[in-house]
């Protein structure tokens, strides 16, 4: 028999969710989906599922499956992955790497090396439309999936970077700063340029942001949507040619706001879907086929709460 020890907080946990089953539940009663044991020993089954599933093995592996697949791992790579696994490789590849950024920067903005086409995008938003999207993708998602290990600390220097950088843009517009490329470029030109990366690095956690959005972030997106509403008033209405609206249509409107919704939300995973011939649908009918196959009785498994 196996027993698994609970930590006060983890069964503050298991008892929340076996609340909120019961919940949406009522008939479940004392029966194993709403019981802290059968929640638990379902939690640790997808969890298993997954994890196995990350590994390449199937569910419930045999003794000898596992013995082969610890021979492999405990091979030393060889070959390209070999050298993409060095820690000394990664070091001077970057290092290689940052030199000959800096080689084509002073080549095309300094000695105005035409084949770099630098010369013909020196301004701050030039490097915006090209710098921008990768960003966005490398940072919001692992922000919002792991938001457990972003600490007050580097919270707050977010804020301080958000609110620098907001100072730098109306410096660019007020001054102003031409080498920025901002002085000219309207709230419309703004949309155009942010809409697009944040649909594509959001968009995977739509259907769950309902559900975890805290107060604070449910006032600050009517915050957003309050001020938004304002310049449409102040583009139209009162001719505000900062905003960039007048003379731009529902149709563009429509232009505008279709892309950053229709690409990621329904191009790209029918696209996703089709090129992997449906990889995610098939693993997650085999994960929740694994779930619901009937629970072994030996060996058993105890779960003991401490206080």
């Amino acid at each position: 028999m196996t027993v698994l020890q609970l930590e006060p907080d983890e069964l503050l946990g298991l008892n929340a969710l076996v609340e909120l089953s019961r919940a949406r539940n009522p008939g479940a009663s004392s029966a194993a989906e709403a019981d802290a044991d059968g929640k638990a020993h379902d939690l640790l089954r997808a969890a298993l599922s997954d994890e196995l599933e990350a590994a390449g093995l199937p569910w419930a592996p045999s003794a000898e499956v596992v013995r082969d697949r610890v021979a492999v791992a405990a091979q030393a790579p060889g070959g390209v992955r070999g050298l993409l696994a060095s820690e000394k490789v990664r070091k001077y590849g970057l290092s290689a790497l940052a030199v000959i950024v800096l080689v084509l920067l002073w080549g095309g903005y300094g000695s105005h090396w035409q084949w770099t086409g630098f010369a013909g995008n020196g301004q701050l938003w030039d490097w915006l439309h090209l710098l921008l999207l990768p960003v966005v993708l490398g940072t919001i998602p692992l922000w919002i999936q792991h938001p457990e290990y972003v600490g007050t600390a580097r919270r707050t220097v977010y804020v301080i970077a958000i609110a620098a950088w907001i100072g730098f843009v109306l410096a660019g517009y007020l001054i102003p700063l031409n080498w920025t490329g901002f002085p000219g470029n309207t709230l419309w030109d703004w949309f155009e340029l942010i809409l697009l990366p944040l649909a594509l690095a959001t968009f995977r956690f739509w259907p769950s942001l309902g559900s975890s959005l805290s107060p604070y972030h449910k006032g600050s997106v009517a915050a957003l949507s309050a001020t938004w509403i304002i310049t449409l008033i102040g583009g139209y209405g009162l001719r505000w040619t900062w905003t960039g609206y007048p003379g731009n249509t529902l149709w563009d409107w429509l232009q505008l706001l279709l892309a950053p919704l229709a690409l990621p939300t329904i191009v790209l995973p029918a696209m996703i879907k089709w090129a992997s011939g449906d990889i995610a649908g098939r693993a997650q009918a085999a994960r929740t086929a694994a779930i619901a196959r009937p629970k072994p009785l030996e060996p058993e498994a105890a779960i003991t709460r401490s206080s």
